[in-house]
């Protein structure tokens, strides 16, 4: 049996299939669309509802929770200010100026915020004692 005649055969299919389909070679449409790669999660993970425990969440516990929205961060004890959050390290960089209620004083405050799923850390960047508080989000 003649060996050359399988190949030439291979070669021919191959020349009649490059002119058929699309006039754009397949490396030119490979590179059309690049990749989206996310390195963490976006702003808007931060914000929301959220508390120290689940439990807090529930109408009973509602005084506990900790509301965040685009430009302000509610808690029991503040109302505050936020200014636009900064890509930071991990997660995002803010600036808190909160009038106190309840007995609390005003303070200026920096926090990051570091969101993880349906949790949140916050770090208190200029405390000299770091208390950070790890919240989750309320439903």
């Amino acid at each position: 049996m003649n060996r050359t005649l399988p190949s030439l055969a291979l070669i021919a299919c191959a020349a009649a299939l490059a002119g058929c389909g699309s006039e754009a070679p397949i490396a030119q449409t490979a590179e059309a669309a690049a990749p989206v790669v996310q390195t963490q999660p976006g702003v808007g993970h931060i914000y929301g509802r959220w508390a120290l425990d689940p439990a807090f969440c529930s109408a009973d516990g509602a005084s506990r929770v900790i509301t965040i929205g685009e430009q302000k961060l509610d808690s029991r004890n503040y109302a505050c200010t936020m200014t636009t959050p900064e890509v930071n390290g991990e997660g995002w960089l803010v600036t808190l100026e909160c009038t106190g209620s309840n007995g609390a004083e005003d303070v200026t405050e920096r926090v990051r915020f570091v969101p993880n799923e349906e949790k949140l850390e916050l770090n208190y960047i200029d405390r000299t004692e770091r208390n950070d508080e790890r919240l989750v989000r309320c439903p």
